[in-house]
């Protein structure tokens, strides 16, 4: 989630088929419009972190004897269909305890860090609101927070650009 920007209903809607092609991840995934929460089909790519942690879960699914074709879900259930975003949570909610992190740490708050740190790397709002599937920039900026630091960096800029 901290390195897609995925919502956590997209996640767990995921197959094989999305994320994996003859047993290696994608490039990217194709999020398609009857899971996002917009209805709008996008592309995020992958980056190394992403391809790994695909590796590593098509592997775990394997020795654990959930299936690993194509049709298959990517985060399979007990029943063997899809982890229905709930019980995801609830995953999460257990390790976070079980680690002693903060209760702020939810699917949801990956997607706020994913939202940021693109941000201050200098990704473009536009660019950002595209991969996090919003329709709007105004809703991109409610996951971007301007630091102090941001901000006395950004009007440090103008003295440097004046001296020189």
């Amino acid at each position: 989630l901290c390195h897609t920007g995925l919502r956590i209903g997209e996640m767990t809607r995921l197959t094989v088929r999305d994320v994996a092609c003859m047993g290696e991840p994608r490039e990217e995934v194709f999020v398609v419009h009857n899971i996002t929460k917009g209805r709008k089909s996008r592309v995020v790519p992958f980056n190394d972190v992403s391809k790994q942690c695909v590796r590593k879960l098509l592997e775990f699914n394997e020795k654990r004897g959930f299936s690993t074709r194509p049709e298959a879900p990517l985060f399979p259930w007990k029943t063997h269909g899809f982890l229905p975003p709930r019980e995801a949570e609830r995953e999460i909610q257990k390790l976070r305890e079980k680690v002693g992190l903060s209760p702020k740490i939810t699917p949801h708050a990956f997607r706020h860090y994913f939202g940021n740190r693109l941000r201050k790397a200098g990704v473009d709002p536009f660019t950002l609101a595209v991969l996090l599937g919003h329709s709007s920039v105004d809703t991109t900026q409610i996951y971007t927070n301007t630091s102090s630091s941001d901000k006395r960096a950004a009007v440090e800029l103008l003295t440097r650009k004046e001296v020189a």
